[in-house]
């Protein structure tokens, strides 16, 4: 299978089950009766920080000594970006439990969706990257790589 259409699919599947916890969640706790305190404001720290984590990932460099390596340092980067991007989804999901009120998971989430914008696959991301490795002055291209060189 194509390498590039597998990481789409690995994120679309991911952004799907976030948005879908959405749904158990309104049975576990109601949206606004609990005693929320401090738990809102770790969910928007924890955000925030998962942002700048995000931001500083898609700042790191590939290499370019070949396709093989070119392809599996996109792919690492992706899966770490796509860790601390639902990071604070994470915290918003336990901010339910400790807080009692489920629209802690919806602060969450925000975070978490425009971190997976920031790192999702895309064409603009790839064609990004391709202009920075161009700058480097390699001759590689990130697409056929991420196409050509199998999964290990």
């Amino acid at each position: 299978m194509n390498g590039l259409i597998l990481l789409r699919s690995v994120f679309l599947v991911l952004v799907a089950a976030l948005l879908l916890l959405v749904v158990p969640l309104s049975f576990i706790a109601p949206w606004d009766d609990g005693d929320e305190r401090w738990v809102p404001w770790a969910v928007v720290v924890i955000g925030i920080a998962s942002l700048a984590w995000v931001a500083r990932i898609r700042r790191r460099p590939l290499p370019t000594t070949s396709p093989e390596a070119l392809a599996r340092h996109y792919r690492a980067l992706f899966f770490i970006g796509v860790g601390a991007a639902a990071d604070a989804a994470l915290l918003g999901f336990v901010g339910v439990f400790l807080s009692g009120s489920a629209w802690i998971y919806l602060v969450g989430l925000a975070f978490s969706l425009v971190g997976l914008w920031m790192i999702a696959p895309t064409r603009s991301d790839i064609k990004r990257r391709q202009r920075e490795i161009t700058a480097a002055g390699a001759p590689l291209s990130l697409l056929d790589a991420l196409i050509s060189v199998p999964w290990p």
